[in-house]
């Protein structure tokens, strides 16, 4: 018979000469697992606790509050509106000393720091007040500002809110 059992006596022909050995009882590894969940327990609780405990990192502005005595007088020829629509597309448009301002013209946005630039080197007291529109896209808002920056020009910029009047020239436009 093929198979079965290779070291019992039928298989071997005779049990005379042969010793049998017996398997010793095999000792098993026993880890010891209490130090480890103590370990992961400590951990869990400190990252819960810390979690929860941080606070979310929140830039806060404090604007100082001022008195209608304290306003600065801008003449208006050295203002640059820069109006940002909620489609992103950005307008700029010159102020007048008369109080008014040019026709609004929109700049690409590859195209604005070389036109911020050759703005402020034409007239390099120029004032920005930057309007966003609130239905924009962050990001936008994000990249408009990193190229402001980038821009060659000593930063002098205001930021206002978008008011009706402003969504009207925007509009009229063409954003």
């Amino acid at each position: 018979m093929a198979g079965g059992g290779f070291d019992s006596a039928e298989s071997s022909g005779s049990s005379r000469g042969k010793k049998k050995y017996h398997k010793g009882k095999k000792l098993g590894v026993r880890i010891d697992m209490t130090p480890m969940v103590d370990v992961i327990m400590l951990l869990l609780t400190f990252f819960m606790l810390t979690t929860t405990l941080a606070t979310p990192q929140v830039m806060q502005i404090n604007l100082p509050k001022g008195e209608e005595t304290d306003k600065v007088k801008v003449d208006m020829g050295n203002v640059l509106f820069i109006r940002v629509s909620g489609a992103g597309n950005i307008y700029f448009s010159l102020g007048k000393s008369d109080g008014s301002e040019m026709l609004p013209e929109r700049i690409p946005f590859e195209n604005l720091r070389k036109t911020l630039e050759s703005y402020f080197a034409s007239n390099p007291n120029l004032l920005m007040l930057i309007k966003f529109d609130r239905k924009m896209k962050y990001n936008n808002m994000v990249d408009i500002l990193d190229e402001i920056n980038r821009a060659k020009i000593e930063r002098k910029y205001s930021f206002l809110p978008m008011e009706e009047i402003d969504i009207q020239i925007v509009t009229a436009a063409g954003g």
